[in-house]
């Protein structure tokens, strides 16, 4: 297997020779799978979905019933025309049955306008939700580029929460302009009826690479040229109209006929949507990260060359701590076996467990010289009994009786 990888590599190596400009195309792919990998977008996708999805009844909520609170200015053709487009807007992403059920009836209640509603506690759980998703986007995008050291948290989540804020009124601004600006331009220049039915779709596909590299743009912690975010922005639009396609053939399949989700078919298929619309821009911010890494702008090269010296200085100080911890430990254990040493005392010797030579000299040196009492004196000495021969010891024992 290593021989095959070694020839395929070195096969990528004579192409890229051969051919610079397919080859870095191809180094670029690679390099932007890689990231897509070693930053998790599938699992960052997942999450930001999940908020997504729990602050959607609540951003709808303060979304459309701002609209219904300000029927009496947009009118009520134009927040009627809202609902419709909003509708045929879901109706191309979702099944009919979802649209039924779940989209319209929400719609409808939101529109209807709870106006309390638009301040209340749920409204503000909902920027907290959906600021947690839009903080999932800006982190992932900041851990591609290699820059995820330049913000601190609260610098991280105030900017999520005001780009979450920013996009909110954006889309109120936008809303009534994409949905009642083609019927006004109509009335006043009907020669424009068939361009603008030609265009419509095309400017409201170019709005939304406007939104999705802005986010690219300010998620970036230094300050980038709008047009390097445009590749990953086209990338995340290409991969979301494809994701939308095969998403609502999928659905038609799976939830068409008999549906095992039962009433959860709704909410799961709003949220596979928003799972490939959040995958779409991490996908894209991958590729642009690649991009900066192959050829930098001066910022960006800058603001890593300072983030590897500050890493490189904290190891070297972590380095050194631990050298000096070493050292103290070192000569603390050589203290300590100094002291034991002093603590013994001078008559003392360590040793392996055989008796000490001459044992006992001591104390006869310093044993006084006593009298020997007279009986003592008069007994005579024991004998030592003497290894002989068995010949001798008899001659011995003859001589001995006869001189009794």
């Amino acid at each position: 297997m290593r021989r095959i990888s070694d020839r395929i590599r070195q096969a990528a190596e004579d192409a890229r020779d051969r051919h610079p400009r397919t080859g870095a195309a191809g180094t670029l792919v690679v390099r932007t799978v890689k990231s897509v990998i070693r930053v998790r977008v599938l699992g960052l996708a997942a999450e930001s979905a999940f908020f997504t999805l729990l602050s959607l009844p609540a951003l709808l909520l303060g979304l459309l019933g701002t609209l219904g609170y300000y029927s009496s200015v947009l009118g009520a053709d134009t927040v009627l025309e809202i609902r419709v487009w909003i509708l045929d807007l879901a109706a191309r992403v979702l099944t009919s049955e979802t649209v039924d059920s779940l989209v319209a009836p929400l719609v409808d209640d939101f529109l209807g306008g709870v106006q309390g509603g638009i301040i209340s506690l749920t409204f503000l759980v909902s920027l907290w939700s959906g600021s947690r998703a839009m903080s999932v986007f800006i982190e992932s995008i900041t851990i591609a580029y290699g820059l995820a050291d330049v913000r601190g948290y609260i610098h991280h989540r105030g900017l999520a929460f005001l780009a979450y804020l920013g996009g909110l009124l954006f889309a109120l601004l936008v809303l009534p302009v994409l949905v009642a600006g083609p019927d006004l331009i109509r009335r006043l220049l009907p020669f424009l009826d068939e361009p603008l039915r030609l265009a419509y779709w095309p400017a409201v596909g170019i709005l939304l690479l406007v939104c999705i590299v802005t986010l690219y743009t300010v998620s970036v912690p230094v300050r980038t040229p709008l047009w390097r975010h445009l590749p990953g922005g086209i990338l995340a639009m290409l991969i979301l109209l494809l994701g939308s396609v095969g998403l609502r053939v999928y659905l038609d399949v799976s939830f068409g006929q008999v549906s095992i989700y039962g009433s959860l078919a709704a909410p799961i298929a709003i949220m596979a949507w928003l799972y490939v619309m959040a995958l779409a821009i991490l996908i894209g911010s991958s590729l642009n990260a690649e991009i900066d890494a192959m050829w930098p702008t001066p910022t960006t090269a800058e603001a890593r060359a300072e983030i590897a010296a500050r890493r490189h200085a904290w190891a070297v100080r972590n380095v050194r701590y631990r050298e000096e911890a070493l050292q103290s430990l070192a000569e603390s254990t050589e203290a300590k076996k100094g002291n034991n040493g002093n603590d013994d005392t001078p008559g003392e010797t360590v040793t392996d467990g055989a008796p000490p030579v001459d044992t006992g000299a001591v104390g006869r040196e310093d044993a006084p010289d006593r009298p020997v009492p007279d009986d003592v004196a008069a007994c005579p000495a024991p004998a030592v009994p003497v290894a002989r021969p068995a010949g001798e010891s008899a001659t011995i024992a003859s001589r001995t009786t006869e001189d009794h």
